[in-house]
Formats: C-alpha cells, sequence, structure tokens
C-alpha cells in the first residue's frame, strides 16, 4: 500500500473514531479518553493533510498563502541553484571527492579488466582513418613526385654497379660467384631440357659427319658409339671436371677464378656499360609516370582495407599502455596532472554550474515541477500525516487525563 494511502486510512480512521464515540463520549473514562483521542488525531491529520497539500496545490480550492511550490518558483529555484553551485557543487567539494580517488589506479583498472585497451584502439584507429580518409592522395602525389623523380635521377645507379662490380672482383667474394656458378653448372647438367638440346646438336653433328662416308658411319656402329653413348661420355666428363675444380683448386680453377676477377674488374670501369646504365635510367624515368604510380600507391596502402601502417600504430599503443600500467612514476604524474587540470578547469569554468542548473529546472512547467518534487518527497510528507494522527491522538488522550485529574482533586 502506498503511504499516501496509509494516511489517508489513517485520517479516515480518526475521523470515524471520533464520529462512532460522539455520543459516548461523556458516559464514562475510557469511552471519553478514546473519544478525545479519535478528536485530537482526526484535528492533527487534517492539519497536516492541509500543510502537505498546500505545498503543492490548493487545498479545498482555498489560495491564501497555499500552492507555495508554484507561487514561489522564482524564490526556490534560486535557492536551489545557490544551493548546488555555492554548497554543494563548490569547487572545494569537488576537489575534495576527486582527492580522495587514485586517477591513475582507476585508468589502469579500465585498461587491463574493463576493455579499455581496445576502446583506445577502436578510438585511435577510428580518428586516424578519418583523418587519412581526407588526405588527396593525388595531390600529395603531385607535390611528391618531383623530389621522387629528381632523387632518382641524381641516383647514381652507374657508380653503385661499378662500385658492386668492383666488390664481386675481390677473392672473398669471387670464390663464392664462382662455387655458386659451377654448383648450378651441375644442376645444370643433370637438367633433362639441356640433356635433350645436347642430344639433338651431337646427332645433327654425327649426322653431318657420316654424310659423305659410310665407312665413318659403319666405324662408329661397329664400336658402338651411339647419340646417347656420345651424350653419357660428354656429361661425365664435365661432371668430372666440375667435381675437380669444386673439390680441390686446380690449375683450371685458378684460370677461371682469375678470368672471372678480371672481368668484373674491366666491366667496373668500362665507360660504355656505364653510360648504357645511364641512358636505360633515363629511359624508365620517362617511361614511368611516377605521379600516378605513387598515388596507386597511397590510396591501396594508405587509405585501403588494411593499410600498410595500422599494425605499428596499435604496437604503439600497446607498448605506450604497457609502459603507463608498470610505470609508478607515470602513473603519479597522470593522476597529478588530471587532478590540476579538474581544479583549473572548475576554477576557470564554476560559473557555467548555476546556468546549467537553472536551464535544466527552467525545462521543467510550473506543472512538471510540482509533480516532479512531489513525486520524490511524498512518502517522507505523507508520513507526517501519519505521525500527526498519531502524535495527535496521544495529545488528545494526554490532555483528556490531565482534565480529569484536575477535576478529581478540586472536585470539580
Amino acid at each position: 500500500m502506498q503511504t499516501k494511502n496509509k494516511a489517508n486510512l489513517a485520517l479516515g480512521i480518526s475521523a470515524a473514531g471520533f464520529i462512532g464515540t460522539m455520543a459516548a463520549g461523556g458516559t464514562g473514562f475510557l469511552p471519553g479518553l478514546l473519544h478525545h483521542g479519535f478528536l485530537a488525531a482526526t484535528i492533527g491529520g487534517l492539519a497536516d493533510w492541509f500543510a502537505v497539500t498546500a505545498i503543492f496545490h490548493k487545498p479545498l480550492g482555498i489560495s491564501y498563502r497555499t500552492d507555495i511550490l508554484r507561487r514561489n518558483r522564482p524564490r526556490i529555484m534560486d535557492a536551489i541553484v545557490t544551493f548546488a553551485s555555492d554548497d554543494l557543487l563548490s569547487t572545494e567539494n569537488i576537489m575534495r571527492v576527486i582527492e580522495g580517488q587514485d586517477t591513475a589506479r582507476l585508468l589502469v583498472e579500465y585498461l587491463a579488466y574493463r576493455g579499455g585497451r581496445e576502446r583506445v584502439h577502436e578510438v585511435v584507429e577510428a580518428a586516424l582513418l578519418r583523418g587519412v580518409a581526407d588526405i588527396d592522395t593525388a595531390a600529395v602525389a603531385a607535390e611528391l613526385s618531383p623530389a621522387i623523380h629528381e632523387g632518382l635521377q641524381s641516383f647514381a645507379l652507374e657508380d653503385v654497379l661499378a662500385d658492386l662490380l668492383k666488390m664481386m672482383a675481390e677473392e672473398e667474394h669471387s670464390v663464392r660467384i664462382l662455387e655458386s656458378l659451377l654448383a648450378i653448372s651441375q644442376r645444370l647438367l643433370a637438367s633433362e631440357p639441356l640433356q635433350q638440346v645436347l642430344l639433338a646438336r651431337i646427332t645433327s653433328l654425327r649426322q653431318q659427319y657420316e654424310k659423305d662416308s659410310a665407312g665413318r658411319a659403319f666405324v662408329l656402329a661397329s664400336l658402338g658409339i651411339t647419340d646417347e653413348r656420345i651424350l653419357s661420355m660428354l656429361l661425365e666428363r664435365a661432371k668430372r671436371q666440375l667435381r675437380t675444380m669444386l673439390a680441390e683448386p686446380t690449375e683450371s680453377y685458378a684460370s677461371v677464378k682469375a678470368g672471372l676477377e678480371t672481368m668484373l674488374r674491366a666491366l667496373s670501369q668500362d665507360t660504355r656499360l656505364r653510360a648504357i646504365l645511364q641512358e636505360r635510367k633515363e629511359q624508365l624515368l620517362e617511361q614511368f609516370d611516377i605521379e600516378s604510380g605513387l598515388a596507386r600507391w597511397l590510396e591501396v596502402n594508405l587509405k585501403g582495407e588494411d593499410p600498410f601502417w595500422l599494425p605499428q600504430v596499435h604496437g604503439f599503443i600497446d607498448a605506450r599502455i604497457d609502459d603507463f600500467m608498470h610505470s609508478e612514476p607515470w602513473q603519479r604524474r597522470f593522476d597529478q596532472f588530471v587532478k590540476q587540470f579538474v581544479e583549473d578547469e572548475l576554477t576557470k569554468h564554476h560559473d557555467l554550474i548555476p546556468g546549467i542548473i537553472r536551464e535544466r529546472l527552467a525545462e521543467f512547467s510550473d506543472d512538471e515541477l510540482v509533480e516532479f518534487v512531489e513525486t520524490k518527497v511524498q512518502d517522507d510528507l505523507q508520513m507526517i500525516r501519519i505521525n500527526g494522527s498519531l502524535v495527535g491522538s496521544l495529545v488528545g488522550m494526554g490532555l483528556y487525563l490531565v482534565v480529569m485529574v484536575l477535576e478529581r482533586m478540586w472536585g470539580l
């Protein structure tokens, strides 16, 4: 049962009791005690009902000194605004609450256990993607392409190649190159395509050799020298020669090595090769549209669905979060910064609080404000009515007892 209904029930019981005991009020002590108790409870209940109702409405249509909240709205609003802004929400009170909090620890818990890390990733990623999406890649490519073209044009590829050839001519590198070439040669000799080519060439040579001489063909046939046999002998000799060169440096190995080094040094100093490289570089730069290519690359890799820079950003964020979570000095500085920032902002903008409160209260019409306040304090006000009936009944019975005692003492 609602408190208001309980208060109405208490008033109804008091009135009914008063009426019910009216006839028997003077017939004895107990009926008189009850009658006066109900009478006082009814008077107290009615008085408190009138008082409580007068705060929000006009009880019995009486307008004098009633409907207090509606009539005194401006004054009440000023009092509420002053109390809320200057006392309840004063800078000192707010900072007293904030000073008792470890803001850094709260942030650490948010990052570690409440999805804060993921939220930071989402916010930073969304902000960067939005910023990158606004970039005019064509304009950026147009700005960068002249510098890139100039840089590529000034890049001395011929000098780099000459230095590379000189380095390759050094014994340390020439030995490795030669070993690689010999190993490749071995694998090449074992390959089926090369053997087929060699076999076809051997067949052609044998046919030319036997062309005008039946005796030559007879001799080769009698000795069992077939094309396959010749190929096998050729491959075996080549493989043996390669194995010998790879297993133990020989005079031929040294000769090949020296020739390779001489060739590399000569190429490094060949002016014709340098000219060819320079000319080829110029042709490639003229044929390649650097601006369009750069714009396409930026569009795909900078703005695409999976931009190349995003994993690095996530890694950087995670590293900074981990550093913060494990660094007490960082946390102390953060806590001090937050509290100082809040205090400075409150001091600077505290005059906005009264305006915000007043603006919020102004959104209520008179009827809405009365209903809002009445809803919030209704239970407490109805308890006043109930207590008024109870206290009134006790006072009424107490006064009746006092009167009865005095009448007995003085014989009235």
